[in-house]
């Protein structure tokens, strides 16, 4: 399996996938796998493929949940 370089939510909104602030809300809620960096850990990157993958999962599951 190849690495895939972690990217940050800026990167993802240049290529057009979704909004820095998106991206960051739904890292919080748990729907998009994300990864903390950093001394302190303040940090959040993305993998691509990651949340690519996320995306393509229907959201019945969390419209059950509320």
């Amino acid at each position: 399996m190849s690495e895939e370089m972690l990217v940050s939510a800026t990167v993802l909104e240049q290529r057009g996938i979704l909004s820095k602030g998106t991206a960051y809300r739904m890292a919080k809620r748990g729907v998009l796998p994300s990864y903390a960096v950093g001394t302190k850990g303040r940090g959040v990157r993305f993998r691509v493929e990651e949340v690519l993958a996320a995306l393509r999962r229907p959201a019945i599951a969390e419209r059950a949940s509320k």
